[in-house]
This record gives structure tokens, sequence and C-alpha cells, in this order.
């Protein structure tokens, strides 16, 4: 932006040198005052878009110091398009990014800092505020990992289960272990289940356990995956982190399920899609529950319906993350903005809000900034 302007000020200088002042030619400083701020007008006149300075500063939490050579990243969805502004951090891990005035901006912007290889969320903050991006030193110990929910989705016609867990971590290190085979968060299988359907880029089996070899940095974050329903009917899952809380949702309402552990809670309506409840509170790791679905009848077309099922599964994955993430009060990851972002996307696409042209172009934006995050993590 400061080229623009740059170049900007040249072309003027050359639209008025017909008319050159004493200003430009050394002269009173009334006359220069003046021939400065008719740049400034006609510079107005010729930018639509307003712009401020986004200042900030990238704090290392862990070692309570201020970073120095980091790279600060603005990122803006807009129709059709993706804004990027960039800065690095002086000496004092200050930085300035002139950015589009409008924080608020409909799908809002990402701010991230880049530190030893992980993207570090902030919040875009109006204009004359300071912005704290926190980083993390990395660790490769677990001990400060924790579930504080555990969602299962039981399609019982489709025949998937989906598992959403939201991962926290509490301590004021960045757990990172590598992206190599049998590293990062690890989720062993229900009994039966021997492969998922789908899963975040980069998630992966070594053996019976379900492997996320993304980082997990102190604060809240997200995994889930999807697979079939083992033809036992039966789900038997092992806690492994403590658990502050574990909800089962089954579809249809009136399936009949049998469960140790979790109580029946009734019936929820989420979205147009009413479940049969059941939950449990703070299970310690050990903790053995056992899920079983007393009826067999499936589907008719079970490659049809399980299509349809994990596509109506991801929705509410969605949706439930999309809640869950907006009442904790810490600021959420770059992968839980986009998340946001899709999911609000997706609300207002189906409610007419959106063309289908403009809602293809974002949601697809969105999609790339997902995987290039994935790939850059693993």
């Amino acid at each position: 932006m400061i080229t623009l302007v740059t170049q900007f000020h040249t072309l003027f200088r050359r639209l008025l040198a017909p008319l050159r002042c004493r200003a430009c030619t050394g002269g009173r400083n009334s006359v220069l005052r003046l021939c400065v701020y008719t740049h400034l007008v006609m510079l107005a006149l010729f930018i639509s878009t307003p712009i401020f300075a986004l200042t900030g500063r990238v704090v290392n939490q862990t070692l309570n110091r201020v970073e120095p050579n980091i790279e600060v990243s603005y990122i803006l969805h807009e129709t059709g398009d993706i804004t990027i502004v960039r800065d690095t951090t002086d000496s004092k891990g200050q930085f300035i990014l002139d950015v589009p005035s409008d924080p608020g901006a409909d799908p809002p912007p990402m701010l991230l800092a880049r530190y030893n290889g992980i993207d570090y969320p902030g919040n875009p903050a109006p204009a004359g505020d300071i912005v704290d991006i926190s980083v993390f030193e990395t660790t490769d110990s677990d001990t400060a990992i924790s579930l504080s929910s555990h969602h299962i989705l039981l399609d019982a016609q489709a025949g998937t289960v989906t598992y959403i867990f939201i991962v926290h971590n509490h301590g004021d290190r960045t757990y990172l272990t590598g992206g190599d085979h049998g590293h990062g968060l690890e989720i062993p299988l229900p009994d039966g289940v021997t492969d998922f359907i789908r899963a975040p880029q980069g998630v992966h089996l070594h053996d019976t356990l379900l492997v996320d070899p993304r980082p997990i940095i102190p604060g809240n974050s997200q995994t889930f995956f999807t697979f079939s329903i083992p033809p036992s009917n039966r789900i038997a899952q092992r806690i492994t982190y403590p658990t502050a809380g574990m909800d089962l949702f089954v579809q249809p309402a009136d399936t009949p399920v049998s469960t140790t552990i979790l109580q029946d809670l009734g019936g929820i309506t989420l979205g147009n899609q009413v479940f049969q409840r059941f939950g449990a509170e703070q299970l310690a790791p050990g903790t053995q529950i056992d899920i079983r679905l007393s009826s067999s009848e499936f589907s008719l077309t079970p490659n049809l319906q399980t299509t349809i099922g994990i596509i109506a599964a991801s929705a509410l994955a969605l949706a439930i993350l999309v809640i869950y993430m907006r009442s904790l009060k810490t600021t959420p990851n770059r992968r839980t903005i986009l998340l946001e972002q899709i999911a609000d996307l997706d609300e207002r696409y189906e409610s007419g809000k959106l063309s289908e042209d403009d809602y293809k172009n974002r949601r697809n934006a969105l999609k790339a900034e997902v995987i290039d995050l994935s790939d850059s993590n693993q």
C-alpha cells in the first residue's frame, strides 16, 4: 500500500508540473502545506476504499517477550477476490498493516502471525487500537491436553457416526510432536472400527489409533472424523484424555439405543433436525463407554444414504463447532475462523442472501485456505 501511495504522489506531481508552485521548488512553508493538502485531496478522490494503519505486537507468552522479525498477514476474503497485506515485526515486536478500514467486513478478515512454522491468530481491531498476537514455544508432552467436549453424531439410517472433539490446551506451550506417522493427538478408534470415511486433511491411522498431527496451541481447537457403524451395531470407546463433557445425538430420534455412562437427556432440535440426546460429564482417562443400537433397520440404498448422511453430519458438525467456539472467551485459531466463515456462508446462501456464484467463489477461497493451512502444518 505504501508503494501505491508513492506512485499516486509521483503521478500528482507530474499532473501539477504545469502549475508547479513554490512548494515544489523550495518555497515558503505555507505554500508547501497547500501543495500537500492538494495532493491529499486528489489522492482521496482517486482511492475509493479507505485504509487505516492496523498496529500491533507479536508477544511470546511462553517466554514473556516480544518477537522481532515475525511475518504478520492480514487476509480478507471478498467477492471473487482475496486481499493479503503483510508486514514483518521490528526490533520491538511491532507491526503496521495498511488494511481496509472495516474490521467487521463480511466475511470477517483474518490476522495471523507465523512463528516457528505455526500460524497464530490475532483479532483485527478498529482503527487506533493496538492488537497483540500471542505466540508460544512448543512441547511434545500432552499433559496439558484435555477435551472440553466430545460430541457423537449417530445417524442410524445412514449407518455413520461422526466424532467431534473440542480440544483444550491449558498450558503455555503449543503441543507439537511433528507430522510423521504416529505423532500428534491420538484417539483410539471404537472397537470393531478399522477405517474412517472423512476427517481433516493430514489425519491418518496408526494401527487402531486415529492421529491428528496438527499443532494444538493454548486455548481451544477442534478435530473430527466420520466412520461407519460396525456390523455389531455397537460402539465401544475408551476415553484417553480428561473429558469435561460428552454427548451423543441419535437420529432418527426414536432409534432404540442403550448406553453405559451416558444418561438419557431427552429430545433436542438442532437446526431442522430432531435428535435423542445422551450425556455425561467429567470423564477420566480409562473410562469405557458402550453404545448399542437395538435395531438393524438401515437404509435400503446404503451408498446414497451414507453420502447424504455424511453431508448432513458435516453441516451439523460445523454448526456445533461454530456455536461452541462462539461461546468461548478465548480467541479461536485460524482453522476455527475458517470453519465459522464457511458455516456463515452456508447459512446466508440457504437463506437466499447470497447468489450462487458469489457463494461458490467465497466458499472455494475459504476451502483453499483450509487446505493450505493443513499442508503447511504437516
